[in-house]
């Protein structure tokens, strides 16, 4: 019997790290819905991202709003990303929950997008995130080298 996937955080470790799991060694976790829709949703955070670095085009009218209806289940708060891209002719508007909020925020700042850094709240929440997804491992008996 597997465990129950913690969607939220796997969302956060295909957003950070696209590679995490390799589906190859690890298929049978891939067969679970829920794998599925983390790692298609972490699949737009990515692009999120990759638009507001300007790899699209330029970026205008970026705003965060708190509180947005829409989002769809997750943990935390509901938030929009809203911004457009006058060179592609769109306007975007995401739903996302506050740990996906936070991926935003961290890769946006690393790559350099002004105006998006990942707070102290942030790298809790992704922290939190990564704890909880590694607490079904056996880390400390791997770490020994007693499992094989």
């Amino acid at each position: 019997m597997r465990p129950a996937v913690e969607r939220d955080a796997l969302v956060v470790a295909m957003t950070l790290v696209p590679h995490f799991y390799s589906r190859n060694k690890s298929f049978a976790l891939f067969e679970d819905p829920e794998v599925r829709r983390a790692r298609r949703r972490a699949g737009v955070l990515r692009g999120i991202v990759r638009q507001l670095t300007g790899a699209q085009g330029q970026v205008e009218g970026l705003a965060v709003v708190h509180g947005a209806a829409g989002a769809h289940a997750g943990a935390g708060e509901a938030f929009e990303i809203r911004y457009r891209v006058p060179g592609l002719r769109i306007e975007r508007r995401a739903s996302v929950t506050q740990p996906e909020l936070a991926c935003v925020r961290y890769l946006a700042g690393k790559a350099g997008v002004s105006g998006l850094h990942a707070t102290d709240e942030d790298r809790a929440w992704i922290d939190g995130a990564l704890r909880r997804l590694a607490s079904g491992l056996r880390l400390a008996e791997i770490e020994a080298g007693q499992v094989h």
